[in-house]
C-alpha cells in the first residue's frame, strides 16, 4: 500500500511538473514571438528544440521556400497572410498562449535536413500541429523532431485574393482551436474613401465626357474598339484566370505582385499587362508602316526627310521597348526562355 502511494505521489508530482513546464514554454515562447516580424518564428539549422517535449499550445507550422529557384509565388505571399493572421490572434489571444506561427525556410540550406527527414518535394506545407499533453505527458521526449511526426491537420490556401485567404487561414485555425478570429484591418476606412473618391471621379468624368465622345465617334470606330479589346482580353488569358478564380493581385511582405512565377498560374492583372503591351505593339507597327509609307510634300506635315527618318528610328526604339517588356514578362515565368531581347525587370 506504501508503495503505491509514493507512486501515485510521484506520478503527480510528473504530471504537474510537466504541466508547468509546457505552460513556462508555451510564455517563454510568446515572449519570443512578440519580438518577430509578423510574430512569425523562424527556424534555423534545424533547430526544433523549442518546440520539443509536451506541448499545451498549438503550432502553425509553414514548410516554405523564399528561394527564387524554387519559383513558388504563393511562397512569398504567405507571410503577408500569416502576419494579418497573427496580428488578430495576438490582439485578442495573447494571454492564452495557445497558438504560435512556426516558418522552416529552405532557403536557409541548414534546414534542408528537415524537409529530407520529410521527403517533401513541393512547398509549401502548412500543418496546424494540435497540443500533445494529453496523450504524451508522461513520454521523456528527447527527440527534438518529435513535432515532426506528431499528427496534424493539413490546410491548403485556396486561390483566391490575399484578402480571402487570410479570411480562410482564420477561418480555419477558428473552427480547429475552437477560438474566433476577427481579421483586422487597420486601413479599412483608408480604403473605403480611395474608393469612394476614385468611383465617384470616373462616374463625373463619363457623365461629363461620355455623351460627346459617343455622338462624335463613329459607330464603325466604337465597334472596332470593343471587339479589339474583347480580342486583347481574351488572348492573355481572361478565361483561364476566371475558371482559376485567380487574384487580381498578390502581395507579401515587399509590396504588390504583379506577375506570377511558372507558366501555370496567372494573376488577373497580367491581363492587363499582357493586352496594353500588345496593343501598344500592334498601335507601334501601324505607324510604323504608316510611316514608311508616308509621301512628303509641300503640304504635308513632315516636310523634310531627316525628320521623317528620325520619327521612324523612334518608332523602331519604341518597338524594341515593347517587345523587351514583353518578354521580359515572359522570363519572369518562364527562366529559360531563349529568345528575350533586353530584360528590363
Amino acid at each position: 500500500m506504501q508503495l503505491l502511494q509514493v507512486s501515485f505521489v510521484y506520478t503527480l508530482v510528473s504530471l504537474l511538473s510537466c504541466v508547468i513546464g509546457s505552460s513556462i514554454q508555451a510564455i517563454e515562447l510568446s515572449d519570443l514571438a512578440m519580438e518577430l516580424p509578423g510574430y512569425t518564428i523562424q527556424i534555423s539549422n534545424s533547430n526544433l528544440s523549442m518546440l520539443s517535449g509536451p506541448r499545451d499550445y498549438y503550432t502553425l507550422m509553414i514548410l516554405t521556400s523564399t528561394d527564387p529557384k524554387h519559383e513558388c509565388e504563393l511562397c512569398e505571399t504567405i507571410p503577408g497572410i500569416i502576419k494579418d493572421v497573427a496580428n488578430s490572434w495576438y490582439s485578442d489571444y495573447f494571454h492564452t498562449h495557445l497558438l504560435f506561427f512556426v516558418s522552416i525556410d529552405i532557403v536557409d540550406k541548414a534546414n534542408f535536413p528537415i524537409f529530407e527527414t520529410l521527403e517533401l518535394d513541393s512547398v509549401p506545407h502548412v500543418w496546424l500541429i494540435p497540443p500533445n499533453i494529453n496523450h504524451e505527458i508522461a513520454e521523456t521526449q528527447a527527440d527534438e523532431w518529435k513535432i515532426l511526426t506528431d499528427g496534424h491537420f493539413v490546410y491548403k490556401f485556396p486561390l483566391a485574393s490575399s484578402t480571402d485567404q487570410v479570411l480562410n487561414l482564420a477561418q480555419f485555425l477558428s473552427e480547429n482551436i475552437q477560438k474566433s478570429i476577427t481579421i483586422k484591418h487597420a486601413d479599412e476606412t483608408s480604403r473605403f474613401m480611395k474608393t469612394f473618391f476614385v468611383t465617384l471621379s470616373i462616374i463625373l468624368l463619363i457623365k461629363k465626357k461620355g455623351p460627346g465622345f459617343i455622338t462624335s465617334t463613329r459607330k464603325q470606330t466604337v465597334i472596332a474598339i470593343f471587339f479589339i479589346a474583347l480580342t486583347l482580353t481574351f488572348i492573355c488569358g481572361y478565361q483561364f484566370t476566371m475558371l482559376q478564380g485567380s487574384p487580381f493581385v498578390a502581395t507579401n511582405e515587399k509590396g504588390l505582385i504583379y506577375i506570377s512565377g511558372g507558366l501555370h498560374y496567372q494573376f488577373g492583372v497580367e491581363i492587363v499587362l499582357v493586352a496594353v503591351n500588345y496593343a501598344a505593339l500592334a498601335m507601334s507597327l501601324l505607324t510604323l508602316i504608316y510611316l514608311g509609307n508616308y509621301k512628303l510634300t509641300s503640304t504635308s506635315k513632315i516636310q523634310q526627310e531627316h525628320v521623317k527618318s528620325g520619327l521612324i528610328l523612334l518608332n523602331s526604339m519604341v518597338l524594341y521597348l515593347l517587345y523587351s517588356i514583353l518578354t521580359s514578362m515572359f522570363l519572369r515565368k518562364a527562366h529559360d526562355y531563349p529568345y528575350g531581347f533586353t530584360k528590363l525587370f
